[in-house]
């Protein structure tokens, strides 16, 4: 009497002790590299869905360091106003790189053109009240002296 149930054993398959066959582990194919033949194999491309990394914009970053450096020197009169409309610009440049594709830091830009805006109006009044009393002082001497 044969069983019905009993299947033949195929070369390369292992069985266990219940009779059924043993799961192998799927042989994976390595991965494939490109190659050339002049300069040998090549670095594999970015994984689809990562694409290449981003950059960020060095003009925001400046435009940031800029405008936080016209923040805490408000009240130096030229100085500010120079280094005021400075961090303006080059957040200005820094929003406009980061705009396009492969970059980042709009946000660096928008804060660095936040600061300057925000330096440069206390700056301005500083440097009128600093010529106001700079003719304050020239006319007073030249009354009583």
């Amino acid at each position: 009497m044969t069983d019905p149930y009993h299947q033949p054993h195929g070369e390369g398959q292992y069985y266990g002790a219940d009779g059924y066959p043993v799961p192998q582990q799927p042989q994976s194919a390595p991965l494939p590299v490109p190659y050339n033949p002049y300069t040998g194999p090549q670095p594999m491309p970015y994984p689809s869905g990562y694409g290449m990394p981003l950059r960020t914009s060095g003009l925001a970053v400046a435009g940031m360091v800029v405008g936080i450096i016209a923040l805490l020197t408000f009240w130096v009169p030229f100085f500010d106003v120079v280094v005021a409309v400075t961090a303006i610009g080059l957040s200005w440049a820094g929003m406009a790189q980061g705009a396009r594709p492969g970059y980042t830091g709009q946000g660096m830009g928008v804060a660095g053109l936040v600061c300057g805006i925000i330096a440069a109006i206390p700056a301005v009044i500083f440097l009128v009240l600093f010529f106001v009393a700079i003719a304050a002082t020239s006319t007073e001497c030249a009354l009583y002296c």
